[in-house]
């Protein structure tokens, strides 16, 4: 189960090289035009970098929050390089029950290992036996 011993956990870093295709198939999918320019959400995409021994997300977890920092404009064609990490654990009672609340950082950079964008994605899920 998620719990604080997990806060720092990393995942390996997966390569990926921004096909065109790719922008278009998501700017398809967003429902806006594809240009020369990526979506600026499409980082919000870059979920194949996994934990060992951790299926995230789980079931019945919901989205709760997104952030993304861009330290530079995306590039159609190049390569970027990204790794997430659990950066906090926490468990909150709200309306529905306990919750535990999963804060995962992405960090994308490119073939120098400049710092191109990093994005902050809060997940919430029932709290331990909420679920079952």
């Amino acid at each position: 189960m998620i719990g604080k011993e997990l806060i720092g956990l990393e995942s390996e870093s997966i390569q990926l090289q921004i096909e065109p295709e790719l922008g278009r198939r998501f700017a398809e999918a967003i429902g806006i035009p594809f240009g020369d320019q990526l979506p600026p959400t499409l980082v919000c995409t870059l979920k194949h970098a996994g934990f060992p021994g951790i299926q995230l997300p789980l079931p019945g977890m919901i989205h709760g929050e997104q952030k993304i920092t861009y330290h530079r404009q995306l590039r159609i064609g190049e390569t970027l390089t990204y790794k997430r990490c659990i950066k906090d654990v926490y468990d909150r009672v709200g309306k529905l029950g306990n919750m535990t609340f999963i804060v995962l950082e992405t960090t994308g950079y490119d073939k120098v290992g400049e710092l191109v964008f990093s994005s902050s994605t809060t997940l919430i899920a029932p709290a331990k036996g909420e679920a079952e």
